[in-house]
């Protein structure tokens, strides 16, 4: 299935949520017919019939409008939509005659007494008003969407705009003192932040991999562990279980170490201990990353990193994906939870 144009009017029917949710809107006009003054009376069969013969006509209609849907975006909307009502309409009138002659040859009596034109007409004028309904609901969302996913991605450019200059300077910075005292570290050095700035320029969506965002933490650390040297000591727990393959956004794990590296432990006169701990939680992955404080600060409010880690976390996890904060005791940690897929 190719990509969706960004100018897309037409909801895309070939998902499989879109069909599903416009088969549950035909269930609940078929509840509605079944209840509304003037019918025999609710019952189960009735009930049943309405359904089927409701949920039959969406899945014709939500088909035609699958394999249609390119030449109907390729319109303005304000042509596009009024012929695809019109297609809808025409193909609840046929599916209706369709029923109602097989009602009569069978002789089941399950279509009413009403005459075959009323019977055509009114079967398509409620797929008419509840279509022209679901589909101005479904564009609506879709656009709420595209938008939330714009967003998303801007936020995550900007903090790739702020993430780059940390790694370039800090680290070059560290290489140049090393390059005569120990060029053997000054060389692994440069290898690491090759593989940093890799992660930092990539336009490949901002996805990656957990295995990937660990190893990044990892190079970011044995470059601070050369620069700060005895005052940063590493406390890395890692569960052998862990879904390494679980997606999540480019530089998730990294800035959060950072800020521990820059705001915790080179703040403190004797330094101190960056905790990276990973493990499995049930249908979850949590991760804590922990560090020192030389003054108290104020758990629960994250700051404009964090905020954007939490929201591409949540973009690409989705809401259950988890940023909270614990400031007490002397130490600061960030904790993540991330839902298995």
């Amino acid at each position: 299935m190719g990509t969706r144009a960004a100018d897309a009017w037409l909801p895309d029917f070939c998902r499989t949520p879109m069909l599903f949710a416009a088969m549950l809107i035909a269930a609940g006009v078929a509840l509605a017919a079944s209840l509304a003054p003037g019918s025999p009376g609710f019952t189960l069969g009735e009930f049943a019939t309405n359904c089927l013969f409701a949920i039959w006509l969406t899945l014709v209609c939500s088909i035609t409008l699958c394999v249609l849907g390119p030449w109907f975006n390729r319109l303005p909307a304000a042509k596009g939509a009024p012929l695809a009502l019109l297609l809808v309409a025409a193909l609840s009138c046929a599916g209706a005659w369709v029923v109602r002659w097989l009602d009569h040859a069978l002789g089941l009596h399950v279509t009413g007494e009403s005459s075959d034109l009323y019977f055509c007409a009114s079967s398509a004028a409620l797929t008419v008003v509840f279509g022209a309904l679901a589909l101005r609901y479904a564009h609506i969302q879709e656009r709420w969407m595209r938008a939330t996913r714009s967003e998303a991605q801007a936020r995550f450019d900007a903090l790739q705009a702020r993430i780059q200059p940390h790694f370039l300077f800090n680290t070059l910075n560290t290489v140049s003192g090393l390059i005569r005292s120990r060029p053997d570290a000054a060389e692994e050095a440069v290898l690491d932040l090759a593989d940093l700035m890799r992660a930092a320029l990539a336009r490949d969506g901002g996805r990656t991999r957990l295995r990937e965002e660990l190893d990044l933490a990892r190079r970011y650390l044995s470059i601070e562990q050369l620069r700060l040297g005895d005052r940063l000591k590493v406390d890395w727990q890692v569960d052998e279980n862990l879904p390494l393959f679980l997606p999540l956004p480019t530089l998730t794990l990294q800035p959060l170490v950072e800020n521990a590296v820059l705001h915790g432990v080179a703040q403190m006169p004797g330094g101190g201990t960056v905790g990276l701990h990973a493990r499995r939680d049930g249908r979850g992955v949590t991760i804590r990353v922990r560090n020192p404080l030389a003054s108290p600060v104020a758990a629960g409010k994250p700051g404009r990193t964090q905020e954007n880690i939490r929201n591409r976390l949540r973009h690409t996890l989705g809401a259950s994906a988890r940023l909270s904060l614990d400031g007490d005791n002397g130490h600061y940690t960030v904790t993540l939870w991330l839902p298995l897929p």
